[in-house]
């Protein structure tokens, strides 16, 4: 249950994040840019990455003490 609710919020942070898009008169590169990097989305993106490193870091600490029993 508890991935499930992480999973949840995760692509519910996602959301807010997506409210709004660049026309499509904009290439492609100035999209992605303004959606990582613009001001008002980049607080978010930042998150989204220290949770994914944090996961991360968490599921190999899991495995390797697994292995080293």
């Amino acid at each position: 249950m508890r991935l499930i609710s992480c999973l949840f919020f995760i692509f519910g942070a996602t959301n807010i994040a997506v409210g709004h898009t660049l026309g499509s008169d904009h290439s492609l590169a100035e999209r992605m840019s303004h959606q990582l990097l613009g001001s008002h989305h980049l607080p978010l993106t930042v998150l989204l990455i220290v949770v994914g490193v944090v996961a991360l870091w968490t599921f190999y600490r899991k495995t390797t003490q697994r292995n080293r029993r």
